[in-house]
């Protein structure tokens, strides 16, 4: 199946975009294809579950279930849409006074996937998950660099 990994330079500290990262609620602030995000805790830990309404390949909009499979405190966040398979990994590296991330969008199959779930997958060619990264990390830059709650 097809993924995309891409690194970037992000200007503001490793906290700052951490706390954007694990709060799932601010997704649609930063990520323009989440419409709504239902469910989730406030603070996200390994093995939290939440609702994603949002729209897909071909802007079809679906809700799925995503799982937190990884958390390391302000450094790894891996999540994954149980109906497709579809996950996001960050890692996060403090860099001077900014964070380096590397971010990679992919498909891991599910053995109980649906056909539902495998045409989705299908459509997640390497090129959507290149324009999705590239989509995801400008978004969080504008989200840090409007964040109220940011130091000055």
């Amino acid at each position: 199946m097809a993924s995309w990994k891409q690194q970037a330079l992000i200007d503001a500290p490793v906290a700052e975009v951490w706390d954007i990262l694990v709060d799932p609620a601010r997704s649609p602030e930063w990520e323009e294809d989440v419409v709504a995000v239902t469910g989730a805790p406030t603070r996200i830990e390994k093995g939290s579950t939440f609702e994603v309404t949002g729209r897909g390949p071909l802007h079809m909009k679906a809700t799925t279930t995503f799982k937190v499979e990884e958390l390391r405190d302000m450094h790894e966040l891996k999540m994954k849409c149980q109906v497709s398979g579809f996950y996001s990994h960050w890692l996060l590296t403090e860099a001077q006074n900014g964070t380096f991330a590397e971010v990679e969008l992919g498909i891991e199959p599910l053995e109980s996937m649906s056909r539902k779930g495998r045409v989705g997958a299908a459509l997640h060619t390497k090129s959507y998950l290149r324009r999705q990264v590239e989509k995801l990390l400008d978004g969080l830059r504008s989200a840090v660099s409007r964040d109220p709650t940011a130091a000055s």
